[in-house]
């Protein structure tokens, strides 16, 4: 299958000899001047600015992170000019500027050269493109691949942490709430060899896991519950497709499976999926999941943007490619023609947007009580609105009296405008409070029967004889709907297939097959993007970086992995090991590269030679996101309640939040239910919870593979003065109280156990002797220790 690749890169590199003794010239004479006096200083020694050393014109087309520097021949396509010229950001060099002469003298100079195979491009390609072999190791193992790498450069892992920290750090990575002070006594004093392991097989098997990373997978899918734009209408039954990943993980079903749901789970025939239709169809929300602008002129121009996004979003979230930027031209980094996205649009052209009747699975209703709770909100919604229709006719007669209006008379309908003037004599403040109140609950209650149909928020497809024919797909040059150029007919990506023919389309009953063809060739073992994208991903949340940190980039204007050889041979243990995740968790979580401690004794010497920790020799502090730190906060206070799923929890927000939208208002859930797992909150593109926003949550517009992470003033300002974290404060001390006893020391000592898995030093305990238990726990929220996993 690789052997015309391997054949068309032997031949492009005939004449490189030649051409590389001429450019060598070039470089010494007219480059290499200008490198030393305006780039050494960086992109020199032995840990150079990005990875890139301009020591030599083989340095310069190896490159740095963000590939190979020059492009001989093109100096427009290089990347050393583009920095220069400010093009691509940050301009170089940082903090100034070169000359125009001097850029215009390092763009003719590369001009002037004659171009070249690129061999760390094609190497790069070469091993991206290529099916994953495990590589051929004697007893292959995470820590070897790890060690290897290390001594090659002189340096050794860490220490083991210390086991208050490693059951603090396992608890969050896997379920993303602290250990109880019981848990950690319990593990610290077990002696037991397999302690840990037994501890780590404990939490893959916790329920509260599948909430942990659904979370993650939610960021990836651009999750939410509203369509986004100026209506941002809310999308009543989208929470089915968040519980769906939930159990998803919970289950530990197979990655290959779980691909071949979301994008094709109508057409899915694989014995291992069951018989509930209904599962499979909720899974197909991710095709749904992305902005969709309701009140849209263009009919038409709305339905090619949908495209646009599921084919760049299942191609950035299961295959690890920007393959979105080859829409209105070929992609200017990755060997991805402008004509492969639209092939790849083309297994999508049958789909439409689709509610699809998908009755309650028993994990989302265990006491078949569905059906009846649903009536009874109808019933409820339909009261309340001929209630509050009531009311507004008895308002409305009120106005048309005082006005001397006639019957009919089109004015009558200004009586709202006087129902919302204070200062309109009509009506009293008592009436005003009546029709305030008895609208916003008419409102409240028709909101919910919606949330509780049996309905998927899924897809289908349009197909013969309901109409002609499958609609046709054309290039579309600059990615223009009037501009339809070559018709093309579904086909993978040719930069892996080595093929740019149709795909075999398989027969779906019913349906086109088109989805079903792209999710098996997506989710097979073959597939050399699959596998990898997903380890790297796992490898990403449990170690704070991936063996490549762009996630959802895997291409030349991607990272290159830190080590590809443990990549490949993770990649190998995904199939290897059926497609289990909760496998891939373990193997990862029993190294001792995952149990190795954030401190190094060697620390100042080792960041000097690996500053960003790329060959791990010590493990990353992680800061908790935004979720994480507000379970944590709900779970040490006492507050946290379980939760089986259902519709979005609606937190308390500032009145004028709550007010200010056209066409929606928030209706804010039972203080008992905004206790719930924020996984479980209400998603609204147009409201971000401020405590989420201020600490990075993701942005629900687009995929999110890896969030940020900032440090800014109003975090600190949260949680010390919000009415979230004062809140808890206060139940956080009636906890302590509750479970240390009126003894004073013994309240400070379980109020860090509580907080921190941890005793207070002495100084700790004496300065907290000073405040009261309710100023301690906040003081204990604003901990770096209490946000950042060791």
């Amino acid at each position: 299958m690789r052997d015309w690749r391997t054949l068309w890169a032997a031949v492009l590199a005939l004449p490189a000899l030649g051409e590389v003794a001429g450019n060598e010239a070039i470089y010494r004479e007219r480059l290499a001047p200008l490198l030393a006096a305006h780039c050494a200083s960086c992109h020199t020694g032995a840990a150079p600015q990005g990875g890139l050393a301009m020591t030599g014109l083989a340095g310069l087309l190896t490159g740095g992170k963000h590939g190979p520097a020059i492009a001989p021949g093109s100096a427009a396509a290089s990347l050393v000019v583009q920095y220069a010229r400010g093009e691509k950001n940050p301009k170089m060099p940082l903090g100034g500027s070169l000359p125009d002469s001097v850029v215009a003298a390092l763009a003719a100079a590369i001009d002037a050269m004659k171009p070249i195979p690129n061999a760390a491009r094609d190497a790069h390609a070469e091993w991206l493109f290529s099916k994953v072999k495990a590589p051929a190791a004697s007893k292959p193992s995470i820590d070897a691949f790890v060690r290897a790498r290390l001594e090659a450069k002189g340096l050794s892992p860490a220490p083991p942490a210390s086991r208050r920290a490693l059951i603090r750090r396992v608890y969050f990575d896997l379920i993303g709430l602290p250990p109880p002070p019981e848990e950690v006594d319990r593990f610290l004093k077990d002696e037991s060899p397999n302690a840990y392991e037994q501890l780590v097989d404990r939490l893959l098997a916790d329920p509260r896991y599948g909430e942990r990373w659904a979370r993650h997978w939610l960021d990836l899918v651009r999750f939410a519950e509203s369509d986004g734009f100026a209506i941002d209408s809310e999308r009543p039954t989208a929470w089915r497709y968040r519980d769906y990943v939930i159990r998803a993980f919970n289950s530990d079903k197979p990655y290959d499976l779980f691909v071949k749901e979301q994008i094709a789970g109508d057409e899915v025939n694989d014995k291992r999926a069951g018989d509930d239709r209904a599962e499979r169809l909720v899974a197909l929300g991710f095709l749904r999941m992305g902005t969709w602008e309701a009140d849209a002129n263009f009919k038409t121009q709305l339905r090619q943007d949908f495209l646009n996004e599921i084919t760049g979003t299942t191609g950035s979230v299961f295959l690890g490619l920007t393959i979105g930027c080859a829409r209105c031209h070929d992609h200017k980094y990755d060997p991805i023609p402008q004509r492969d996205f639209y092939r790849l649009q083309a297994f999508f052209a049958a789909t439409r947007i689709d509610d699809r009747p998908a009755g309650f699975t028993k994990s989302e209703d265990p006491a078949g009580a569905g059906k009846r709770l649903l009536r009874r909100l109808e019933d409820e919604a339909e009261e309340a609105a001929e209630q509050f229709k009531k009311l507004e006719e008895k308002l409305k007669q009120k106005y048309s009296e005082a006005r001397n209006l006639k019957p009919g008379d089109k004015s009558a309908a200004d009586y709202q405008k006087a129902l919302k003037d204070k200062k309109d004599p009509v009506y009293t403040e008592e009436e005003r409070r009546q029709w305030a109140e008895s609208r916003d609950r008419s409102r409240r209650l028709g909101e919910l029967p919606a949330r509780h149909r049996p309905l998927a928020y899924a897809v289908s497809d349009v197909t013969p004889p309901h109409v002609p024919a499958v609609a046709d797909t054309y290039v579309l040059a600059g990615g223009e709907l009037a501009n339809k150029g070559e018709k093309v007919e579904p086909g993978f990506l040719s930069c892996v297939t080595g093929d740019s023919g149709p795909a075999k389309i398989p027969f779906a009953g019913g349906s086109s097959g088109r989805r079903l063809a792209l999710a098996e060739w997506i989710a097979s073992a073959d597939n050399p993007l699959t596998a990898r994208v997903m380890v790297n991903r796992i490898w990403q949340h449990h170690f704070g970086e991936g063996l490549v940190r762009t996630p959802s980039d895997f291409g030349r204007n991607g990272e290159r992995p830190s080590h590809p050889e443990l990549l490949d041979w993770l990649a190998a243990q995904l199939v290897e090991k059926k497609w289990s995740l909760k496998a891939l968790h373990k193997l990862m979580l029993t190294s001792n590269t995952y149990r190795q401690s954030s401190e190094h004794p060697l620390t100042k010497k080792y960041a000097e030679i690996d500053p960003n920790n790329q060959l791990l020799w010590r493990m990353n502090w992680l800061r908790l996101e935004s979720e994480a730190v507000r379970d944590t906060i709900l779970s040490i206070s006492g507050q946290l309640e379980k939760s089986g799923g259902g519709p979005g929890v609606f937190l308390d927000v500032a009145s004028d939040v709550a007010e200010g939208f056209e066409f929606f208002k928030w209706f804010p859930s039972p203080p008992k239910e905004q206790n719930r797992r924020t996984i479980y909150t209400f998603q609204r593109r147009s409201v971000v919870m401020p405590m989420m926003e201020v600490f990075d949550a993701a942005n629900m517009a687009e995929s999110c593979a890896r969030r940020n992470v900032t440090t800014v003033a109003p975090q600190a300002f949260t949680l010390l003065n919000s009415d979230f974290t004062r809140r808890a404060a206060r139940h956080f001390a009636e906890r302590v109280t509750e479970m240390a006893g009126p003894d004073r020391d013994r309240r400070i000592d379980y109020a860090f156990r509580l907080a921190l898995a941890r005793s207070p030093s002495a100084d700790e305990a004496a300065r907290a002797r000073g405040a009261d238990l309710e100023r301690l726990g906040v003081v204990l929220f604003n901990l770096n220790e209490f946000i950042y996993v060791e």
